[in-house]
């Protein structure tokens, strides 16, 4: 599972490959409690695609969460995210790379949860079911893999 930790002026990126417990998460002694409308939705708030270099390399992934859920208006807040498609997406890219639209169209839905700290922080969850070796081995050159 990937997770992205939302940060005020930055977001960092982790690699968990099996979650014991999907009601808590813990990142560097922060513990981060489930989002009770993701919870309650079983991980179905939206979409996500994988933003491609090339059929290899993902470089980044874009969210449209459903009209009534609020995180695309907290994500948009963020200056290291872009809003795009009339502000319905939100994208994140981990490098400076540009991707291939050709490429990136997933429209992925798996394990998509979140989470939030006692200080305000964000994680966001999504699921790697569909990616290729290749695929998932350029995005965990970006992540901090957790154990």
């Amino acid at each position: 599972m990937l997770i992205i930790q939302f940060l005020q002026n930055m977001f960092k990126l982790y690699y968990k490959d099996n979650i014991i417990r999907f009601d808590q998460l813990q990142i560097n002694t922060i513990d981060y409690l489930i989002d009770e409308n993701s919870k309650e939705n079983k991980g179905f708030i939206g979409f996500f695609d994988w933003l491609r270099k090339d059929e290899r390399t993902i470089i980044g992934i874009r969210t449209c969460f459903f009209e009534h859920q609020e995180y695309n208006a907290l994500l948009e807040k963020f200056k290291y995210t872009k809003s795009t498609y009339g502000e319905k997406f939100i994208e994140i890219l981990f490098t400076t790379e540009g991707y291939n639209p050709l490429l990136s169209g997933d429209q992925d839905f798996t394990n998509n949860y979140v989470y939030t700290s006692d200080n305000g922080d964000y994680l966001f969850t999504f699921g790697l079911d569909h990616l290729t070796e290749y695929e998932l081995n350029s995005l965990l050159k970006h992540c901090e893999i957790l154990t």
